[in-house]
């Protein structure tokens, strides 16, 4: 047994004694335990250790970042512990099993086996039992809310070279909310999901696949997004014709759907009308007053499968109208 001495702050209350300091992760797991559920079905609570997310937090540390988030301890009965408030110090006197990991095992599991030492911010809590230790791993893990995807992907242009995929994708989104000449003006969503705004998430699915394809990679980024737009023109003329408005060109799987069809338009376009402006678009989206979009509420991928195979439909017909090789098309 070694006893140490820790910088270290009281935050606990009356009844709950808490203290907040820095720990050797290395030195930790030699004297911290998981009670686990899988393990031990009586009194067990934490959850399987994945040793692939363990790797993981090893190797994002050893690439030089850092994890702030504390580990959070339960004191056993029988661990040697005090604290000198007057000097902040925690003076404990260390032995296997003198502590219950509440929170953070596989951050803890995955410092420790970092090449170098890791000090990891630690809150210990001490005189807790099972039912208080079971109590706080359900509340910090129910209140703890994993980001939104909308927001993952909107935070990728803080991290992402301009040209890259992610760069323009991120640019492209803005400035097509920002434009008012945009269809898409005002009507898109960065971060919440907001009822008639399109989000990042359908945005990213429909134009990802396109950056790399063979239209939009042939022009700079101010012909992308003229391209874009005047094909959203279309859309828009299109839905104003079907429904009466355009409302319709916000909600996910039209827009996907949308999208799915576009390098197949623009090579139609340029074939028959050999450009790529909005009035050969609406030429050719004319066809697609033929949807029957009532047919087409749901929210799933088969629903958005059956829409794109009804868009691809029409469009064989217009290509036939049109006279475009069929092998340009698909």
């Amino acid at each position: 047994m070694t006893t140490e001495k820790f910088t270290a702050f009281s935050i606990g209350t009356d009844d709950i004694e808490c203290y907040v300091t820095v720990m050797s992760a290395k030195e930790m797991v030699k004297v911290a335990t998981v009670s686990r559920i899988d393990e031990d079905p009586e009194t067990g609570y934490q959850r399987h250790l994945d040793q692939r997310r363990v790797k993981e937090i090893a190797a994002y540390i050893n690439d030089g970042n850092i994890i702030p988030g504390s580990i959070i301890l339960s004191a056993k009965e029988d661990c040697d512990m005090s604290y000198d408030n007057e000097n902040k110090k925690l003076t404990i006197t260390f032995a296997k099993g003198n502590f219950f990991v509440i929170d953070g095992q596989h951050r803890l599991y995955g410092a420790s086996l970092c090449d170098k030492n890791v000090e990891l911010p630690v809150c210990i809590f001490t005189g807790l039992n099972i039912k208080q230790e079971v109590q706080y791993f359900l509340d910090i893990n129910s209140y703890q809310r994993g980001v939104a995807k909308a927001l993952r992907i909107e935070l990728l242009k803080f991290m992402s070279e301009p040209e890259s995929k992610d760069g323009i994708r991120s640019r492209l989104f803005k400035e097509l909310n920002e434009d008012i000449n945009s269809p898409l003006y005002n009507r898109m969503s960065a971060t919440v999901s907001v009822p008639g705004k399109l989000t990042h998430v359908p945005f990213q699915l429909a134009i990802d696949p396109l950056l790399e394809g063979n239209i939009l990679k042939q022009f700079d980024y101010e012909g992308k997004k003229a391209l874009i737009i005047n094909y959203l023109l279309a859309v828009e003329h299109t839905l104003k014709k079907i429904e009466g408005d355009s409302n319709r060109i916000t909600n996910s799987i039209f827009f996907q759907a949308t999208f799915k069809i576009f390098d197949d338009v623009c090579s139609m376009s340029l074939t028959y009308f050999k450009n790529y402006k909005e009035s050969s678009f609406i030429e050719i989206l004319d066809v697609m007053t033929r949807l029957d979009l009532t047919r087409h509420t749901g929210s799933n991928n088969q629903d958005k499968n059956s829409l794109i195979k009804e868009m691809r439909s029409l469009l064989e017909i217009k290509s036939s109208m049109l006279g475009v090789p069929e092998d340009l098309l698909f």
